[in-house]
């Protein structure tokens, strides 16, 4: 049997592309315009991202904690219950939401998964 989340890389007037399953369309909720950012590894995670720039002085303490990029983007698009669902990369738009994101950040350092 096929994987059903296989996809095959054709080239299209010199760009490497590839059709997403439908499967995985759905689980991200991918529209027109959206981001989707691929993991850097021997195998490839894919997470669905907003374009917005992480204020630098949050991303200097996630790469000190998680070590490289592709962990600390991962977890920045990933909701969080602390978050009441949200994913910190979407609070940084509000001082507010971006102090939100420190504070989570700061029980991370500290070990407190609660």
């Amino acid at each position: 049997m096929k994987n059903p989340l296989c996809s095959k890389a054709v080239n299209i007037d010199g760009k490497l592309m590839i059709e997403i399953p439908e499967s995985v369309i759905e689980k991200l909720a991918i529209s027109p315009d959206d981001f989707i950012e691929f993991g850097n590894a021997k195998t490839i995670t894919i997470w669905k991202s907003k374009n917005i720039d992480v204020p630098t002085d949050v991303f200097e303490v996630l790469i000190d904690i998680f070590k490289t990029e592709d962990y600390v983007f991962q977890w920045l698009n990933k909701k969080q219950s602390y978050l009441l669902g949200k994913a910190p990369i979407t609070l940084f738009n509000t001082s507010a939401g971006k102090e939100q994101v420190l504070g989570l950040i700061e029980r991370l350092k500290r070990g407190d998964f609660s």
